[in-house]
């Protein structure tokens, strides 16, 4: 009621066993909708910050807490969305979500893409990782699995960088190229709707497609590339391989257990002689299959035997879902449960450590093209700057047994435990504590008041009292006799146009274009504006010109008044000069007339002192 200008998704969340649900806040940022930007949910799919146009005018992706100088901050990827990729930069918000870094990559290539945008742990948040899709020339032609002849190709190169937040200095870089052949490449040219063909520099051939990125204390990386559907340990000094899990010619046979087209790995712990990780298999990527369906996987790797060994799996909400691009999985780290994003089907769900779902979350039909890259949940405290909102409404006014009804919320806010609401007959006041209502975790706090209330503002106050933020001071809408009897007591019917039948009931109205009222440069002409208050065009345009000539009387007598004073003061110095000479017996000598000017600037006295004349 009172933020119209927010369109957050509505999200529709089953609790299927709410005693067992994770506290926290739910994390998002669909795009393909309208206003696609990060929004806070709470467990009960309550909206608690709608972050549309926070941080920029574009899309978002993979919002999540992120530990920045010591403190709980929020970072996401803002850019422009392209066709299975991205171009824009990473996002930090402090707890008032004001937007306090922004991180771009580094050096002569593009700018960084939607994949990955990660505060390293063992930093203390001082860098950052990003993936770069760069596109190069290529020599397609020596494959002839890439079916491309009689011409210099065009490949994009995965790249990821780490660089410093505060400085934007390159910490370290990888690419594709140096280190895997496109002869690897699971998905061929031309072979998929995100492929790219190779043939154009618009149209380049995405083989290796990096979407994820980890570090580990001793300063490797963990690497995810869809289209080659392996995951890479690279080493922090040289770049090169360490070992490779999946795809082509891996490092480890699997045991019980195949993968593809896979998204988000994550370490989950290391030693000397294994290596426990996470990743969302997609197992599809619509085009070819190494399963029936996507799922979650927790895999652990023994370096002595070389073996690789599936020890947990997280089946998705309903059997054989498919899920062929995006998607991700967190392991919740308070009890060994997990977050789940369904990737294109905007679909989520949370575990327990064995798999077992109890919350499900929807925010889209999957035939919307709706979609969530990534999802997170974490713990979030956060302390808008903004004021909190406040809308009234009243059908009857000051009939006999009117109704009020006041709406309070505060976006972001998430400490106000309950509302207190204050009114008055007057804007100035004396103010009257009607009571308070809690906050129930709900985005927006209803009073209804058996009794009209002219103006009204709320005090948001936390679990100990502790005052918040006050909203400012509103004054209670009140339909027209003619709208009344569209509206009951909380609101007004939605304005609708006419069905086909209806009579339509006919008025003159004034045509507010009239010649004259539009300009080349800035739209209206806003002095036809003045109609309203009741004055004509053509009188305040005689009220502009006839201001435009009083300037310049006034002008004018100043420019005389100038002249006329300093004409006086000419006129009083050389009457000075003669009095001066007649107390000395001389004579006047008008030719010191002619030498004023010069020595205007200069004391009258000490001009005649050095003449000898006083």
């Amino acid at each position: 009621q009172q933020r119209p200008d927010l369109h957050a998704p509505i999200l529709t969340i089953d609790l299927i066993k709410p005693e067992l649900v994770t506290p926290g806040y739910i994390f998002l940022a669909p795009y393909r909708n309208l206003d696609p930007a990060p929004y806070i949910y709470d467990n009960y799919g309550n909206l608690v910050w709608s972050g549309a146009g926070s941080g920029g005018p574009k899309t978002a992706h993979a919002p999540r807490v992120c530990t920045y100088k010591g403190t709980d901050h929020l970072c996401f990827f803002q850019g422009e969305q392209q066709k299975g990729f991205a171009r824009g930069h990473g996002v930090i918000m402090d707890q008032t979500y004001r937007v306090v870094k922004t991180v771009e990559s580094t050096g002569a290539g593009a700018s960084s893409d939607m994949h990955e945008f990660k505060l390293t742990p063992f930093s203390n948040g001082t860098t950052a990782l990003m993936t770069v899709y760069q596109p190069r020339r290529y020599d397609l032609t020596a494959n002839p699995r890439f079916n491309i002849r009689n011409g210099l190709g065009w490949i994009v190169e995965g790249v990821f960088q780490e660089v410093d937040i505060e400085t934007g200095a390159l910490i370290f870089e990888w690419r594709s190229l140096d280190h895997v052949d496109p002869s690897a490449a699971w998905t061929l040219p031309g072979t998929t709707d995100t492929s790219g063909d190779g043939l154009t520099q618009q149209t380049p051939w995405d083989y290796f497609h990096l979407n994820s990125i980890d570090k580990n204390a001793d300063g490797d990386y963990l690497l995810s590339a869809r289209h080659v559907s392996a995951v890479y340990k690279v080493s922090g000094e040289d770049g090169h391989i360490i070992w490779q899990l999946g795809g082509n010619c891996p490092s480890f046979e699997q045991t019980n257990f195949a993968f593809s087209y896979q998204h988000h790995a994550r370490w989950i712990s290391e030693n000397a002689t294994h290596t426990l990780l996470s990743l969302f298999d997609n197992a599809s990527n619509n085009y070819n299959w190494t399963g029936p369906e996507s799922s979650g996987i927790i895999l652990s790797i023994n370096h002595i035997d070389l073996t690789a060994t599936k020890i947990q799996s997280y089946a998705p909400p309903s059997p054989n879902l498919i899920s062929s691009s995006q998607g991700s999985f967190q392991i919740l780290p308070d009890n060994g449960g997990a977050l789940i994003v369904w990737g294109e089907h905007a679909h989520f769900t949370e575990h327990t450590s064995t798999g077992e779902i109890v919350l499900s979350g929807k925010l889209a039909d999957r035939l919307s093209d709706v979609m969530i890259y990534r999802s997170h949940k974490f713990p979030w405290v956060g302390r808008p700057l903004t004021s909190p909102a406040l809308y009234a409404f009243s059908r009857d006014g000051e009939e006999e047994k009117a109704r009020t009804t006041f709406w309070a919320s505060w976006n972001g806010a998430t400490e106000v435990v309950r509302w207190e609401l204050w009114t008055a007959d007057e804007r100035g006041g004396p103010w009257g504590n009607y009571g308070s209502a809690d906050r129930e975790g709900r985005f927006e706090t209803e009073f209804f008041i058996e009794r009209f209330e002219r103006w009204g503002f709320v005090v948001a106050r936390d679990g100990g009292g502790r005052e918040l933020g006050r909203s400012a001071v509103v004054k209670t809408f009140v339909p027209s006799a003619g709208l009344r009897q569209y509206c009951d007591e909380r609101d007004c019917a939605a304005a609708r146009g006419l069905e086909e039948g209806e009579e339509v009931v006919p008025y003159e109205a004034e045509d507010s274009t009239r010649e004259g009222e539009r300009t080349t440069d800035r739209g209206y002409d806003t002095a036809h504006y003045y109609d309203v208050a009741g004055f004509e065009v053509e009188e305040v345009e005689g009220r502009r010109r006839r201001r435009r000539e009083e300037k310049w009387v006034v002008a004018l007598g100043v420019v005389i008044g100038i002249g006329v004073v300093w004409g006086a003061l000419a006129v009083w110095r050389v009457g000075g000069w003669r009095r001066v000479l007649a107390r000395k017996g001389g004579a006047v000598d008008w030719s010191v007339w002619w030498r004023w000017n010069r020595y205007a600037r200069l004391k009258q006295e000490d001009w005649w002192e050095g003449k000898g004349v006083l």
